[in-house]
């Protein structure tokens, strides 16, 4: 499996707030699993997921339109 840029998520148990938190090195699945198993704090927070970081839009964002062309000749 290929190493890619992996976000864990987690919610916070008291407030239920999302907390993003963004792995800065590339990492195989299987040990993003494992460094945001190790992170998260059971008593406080909830692990909602962990997503390759190219994968996350967020609602305001949108996908940028290429509308220049390439010269040809």
């Amino acid at each position: 499996m290929a190493a890619t840029n992996w976000t864990i998520i987690k919610r916070n148990k008291a407030t239920n707030q999302i907390v993003i938190f963004n792995l800065e090195s590339k990492w195989t699945y299987k040990t993003a699993i494992g460094i945001a198993t190790e992170l998260n704090n059971d008593e406080l927070n909830e692990l909602v997921c962990i997503v390759e970081t190219n994968k996350i839009m967020l609602k305001n964002d949108k996908k940028e339109i290429q509308t220049d062309e390439l010269p040809i000749g």
